[in-house]
């Protein structure tokens, strides 16, 4: 089958509707995947789906690529991928494909693929099952693997809240966005005992409000609006299939995640006192800082939930979080992301200590930070883009610390003093990523002055795409 190669990215699948994914390529997808997982001697499967509007019918065209390359199916239907992933565990199924594209726009969709527990399909592996749906090498199974349809959310809302225990009576605002935490997330809380406050909590594929993207300005002052009007302890934002959570404390402050990593971080080694601690190279530095105050292990490493569960099956960190609201709780819970999970986690912690979300804050060392920034740049010049920046930024930037290895894996980091920032280009679309901090605001301006200029100077960046996110930050 001829296929749009780009699709196959990082660590997922993901295009747009019409153009490079369509039922034939999902049932094609599900049929080669079906015979990777029978390779490597898996023989069952969860599959699931977000709220997009194509997310049932390619859940169905995954379900009966699978069966006919004879892998057992369990079909858990319209779910938070945070419940997919418990569901391996739960079901014992080391397979699964999960329906979604995330945080990006309404016209996308795609395919998260497990391989085990806690881990999906990343890099080579990608690429290998993109060469065996083009030159069709998978073959139908001996026989058709059995499909089962499962409710499985009433179990997964029962084992989250035996494990995380609230103990004071929050008033919470939840902005679903009209996705998929909308039917899960104000349930949860009710029954944990908070007071919830729905914001866009029906489901509307659409994205009438835009996407859901928790990092997105537009969603925060959303929230932080709602949060002081219903005078809430807290507020949650989420993206389209839930792992990911956004966060606005109890005066409408908006609290980007990797402030919240260092939240957490302090949190994890109070349990697990000495342990590694997992950022990734977006972060700000408040998180190594805090990490050492804290006598924890400081591990920075590439952007990407697969890649930072892969990494971890080496370093056995406590707790892992990311930029973008990706929270893996390794020791207490799996290792994967759960927004879920997180929600009740944060909400458990604040009820422990007795103090609100921005007195923690305040405690911590501050830095003069941008959010997550995101440019559109082509799907095949922004690899090469970043090649061109490299070299500039070594020479601009003689005494700072280059980071441009493995821990940066798809971009470059500069740490420079009293800050730092980064320029990567995205595994999932065709985007670069910015992000700067300081803790003055001369050298904050300084730093936003000099990307600024030095993106504009590249014609493959387009300032003016739907795609882009927080550019005003540049301005």
């Amino acid at each position: 089958m001829q296929i749009n190669p780009n699709i196959f990215r990082g660590y997922d699948i993901r295009g747009i509707v019409n153009e490079d994914l369509n039922p034939a390529v999902a049932e094609a997808v599900g049929g080669a995947f079906g015979a990777f997982l029978k390779r490597r001697g898996i023989e069952r499967a969860v599959v699931g789906y977000d709220c997009r509007a194509t997310s049932p019918e390619y859940s169905e065209k995954i379900i009966q690529g699978l069966s006919w390359a004879g892998v057992d199916v369990i079909n858990i239907g319209l779910n938070l991928v945070g419940t997919f992933y418990w569901a391996q565990y739960h079901l014992d199924c080391r397979g699964g494909v999960f329906v979604t594209a995330s945080h990006n726009p309404a016209e996308y969709n795609g395919f998260k693929l497990a391989v085990d527990f806690s881990e999906t399909l990343v890099s080579d592996d990608i690429q290998s099952l993109r060469q065996m749906i083009e030159s069709d090498d998978f073959v139908e199974g001996k026989k058709k693997g059995t499909i089962r349809e499962l409710n499985i959310k009433e179990s997964y809302l029962q084992d989250l809240l035996k494990r995380v225990v609230v103990q004071k009576k929050f008033k919470v605002v939840v902005d679903a966005g009209f996705a998929t935490a909308g039917i899960v997330m104000p349930e949860l809380l009710r029954r944990a005992g908070c007071e919830v406050v729905e914001v866009n909590c029906s489901v509307d594929s659409s994205f009438p409000l835009g996407t859901p993207d928790p990092i997105d300005i537009n969603v925060a002052n959303r929230l932080s609006v709602e949060v002081v009007k219903n005078k809430a302890d807290i507020g949650f934002s989420y993206d389209a299939d839930g792992d990911r959570i956004g966060v606005v404390d109890d005066k409408g402050g908006i609290i980007w995640n990797d402030i919240l990593v260092a939240v957490f971080a302090v949190d994890a080694l109070r349990q697990h006192p000495g342990g590694i601690i997992m950022y990734n190279t977006l972060c700000s530095k408040v998180v190594e800082d805090t990490i050492l105050q804290h006598k924890g292990k400081p591990f920075m490493w590439r952007t990407g939930h697969s890649f930072l569960k892969k990494k971890n099956q080496e370093i056995k960190a406590v707790f892992i979080g990311e930029l973008s609201g990706h929270f893996f709780f390794s020791a207490d819970f799996y290792n994967h992301d759960d927004g879920a999970y997180s929600t009740l986690r944060l909400l458990s912690y604040l009820s422990k200590s007795k103090k609100s979300l921005s007195e923690i804050v305040g405690e911590l060392v501050q830095y003069i930070s941008s959010p997550e920034i995101k440019i559109y740049c082509p799907e095949d010049k922004k690899t090469d883009l970043i090649k061109k920046i490299i070299p500039k930024l070594k020479g601009d930037f003689p005494d700072g610390r280059i980071i441009d290895d493995e821990r940066a894996g798809d971009g470059v980091r500069v740490d420079l003093g009293d800050g730092m920032f980064v320029i990567r280009f995205s595994q999932n679309a065709p985007y670069l990523t910015i992000k700067f901090e300081s803790k003055t605001q001369k050298n904050y301006n300084r730093f936003k002055n000099y990307l600024r200029e030095l993106l504009v100077s590249f014609d493959e960046i387009d300032w003016d795409s739907a795609i882009n996110v927080n550019t005003k930050f540049l301005e």
